[in-house]
């Protein structure tokens, strides 16, 4: 997706109002799959890439692409020095070219879609895995109210949360799966409806990472999904792909071992020391349910606008065919004893 000119004239207007100027002989450059919120790399006059965020053009679903969010995360995370990009500016005045938009950092380093890190040795391989871990166990442990971020600070989250993509995708009688609405049903008994409140990444993954030339986590990219919450719902994000089988999404499975990663186990542990708090099993095992019911949610959810003929990720397909062995996934997991989610 290109940027508009005209637009792009505006916005380093607007941008040296706020005493940030950009090199206008270099043409903004597409980033990322842009399907959510269009990204940028742009550069300064002093040579130096920044990333441009905007909101996408046309009509935007009540409370999608916040990019204002993302910003005032980011704003809130740079003064705790926490390993996200440092903001810069805000337009959050959508008159100006029909959508908001903001300018952080460029992070340069490594993004890893391939979850067994094929190129990387046993040792950085265990690096990068303990630095993730560290990272959102640090995350978790800021008190929210030192933040200052205007986000609701509700309990319950989980509950909300997954009765809001529940509802969204089997609203519909005659669409409910049986099987699905039975562990649904049981799972949201179990969830808490109060308890300790972090900020949550809401999408926390390999992918929207950042890693270094020495194999530590350098930044966490897109936020626009944070919130207060249960933080069991970032973790249990992570420990469900040793769930999902290899080939699957961003499924470890039962090949960790065989691939020099870490265990389930060790990833916990690691999170604990830094988010300094033990994690109760089985509330761990509840939240992997849950993370698996929203996933196979928004899986579906995919599969109906695909059949309906409008604009989805270009992986969409594959997302479709990994539906039933996710529906799989959570049946057992469902059925299995607690302590035996976690993969040691």
């Amino acid at each position: 997706m290109d940027l508009d000119q005209s637009d792009f004239e505006k916005i380093i207007e607007f941008l040296s109002l706020e005493n940030f100027f950009v090199d206008k002989n270099f043409n903004p450059k597409s980033i990322g799959d842009g399907q959510s919120n269009p990204t940028f790399l742009i550069r300064d006059t002093e040579n130096n890439f920044k990333v441009l965020r905007t909101q996408p053009i046309g009509d935007l679903v009540r409370g999608a692409h916040r990019v204002d969010r993302e910003y005032f995360v980011l704003k809130a995370l740079s003064s705790k020095s926490f390993e996200a990009p440092e903001p810069f500016a805000l337009c959050d005045n959508s008159e100006l070219i029909g959508r908001m938009f903001y300018v952080m950092n460029f992070e340069e380093g490594d993004i890893n879609f391939d979850p067994f890190l094929p190129n990387e040795n046993l040792e950085n391989k265990k690096k990068i895995y303990k630095s993730l871990a560290d990272v959102l166990g640090k995350l978790h442990s800021y008190n929210i109210n030192e933040l200052n971020l205007p986000f609701k600070k509700n309990h319950g989250f989980m509950k909300r949360n997954l009765s809001l993509w529940y509802d969204q995708i089997f609203h519909d009688e005659s669409k409910k799966d049986k099987e699905i609405e039975k562990i649904y049903k049981n799972i949201l008994t179990e969830l808490p409806s109060d308890g300790g409140l972090s900020l949550l990444h809401g999408d926390f993954k390999l992918d929207n990472t950042v890693i270094s030339d020495d194999k530590k986590c350098k930044a966490v990219l897109d936020w626009e999904l944070s919130s207060f919450g249960e933080p069991l719902v970032d973790i249990s994000f992570q420990i469900i792909n040793w769930l999902i089988p290899s080939g699957v999404l961003y499924g470890i499975g039962g090949d960790w071992k065989e691939n020099g990663l870490p265990s389930a186990s060790d990833f916990l542990l690691w999170y604990e020391k830094s988010y300094k708090e033990e994690v109760d099993i089985q509330s761990l095992r509840n939240a992997c349910i849950f993370s698996l019911i929203k996933l196979f949610c928004i899986l579906k959810g995919i599969e109906n606008r695909f059949h309906q003929g409008n604009a989805v990720s270009k992986d969409a397909e594959e997302k479709i065919l990994a539906a039933p062995a996710i529906k799989e996934v959570l049946m057992n997991s469902f059925e299995t004893n607690p302590n035996d989610i976690i993969v040691s």
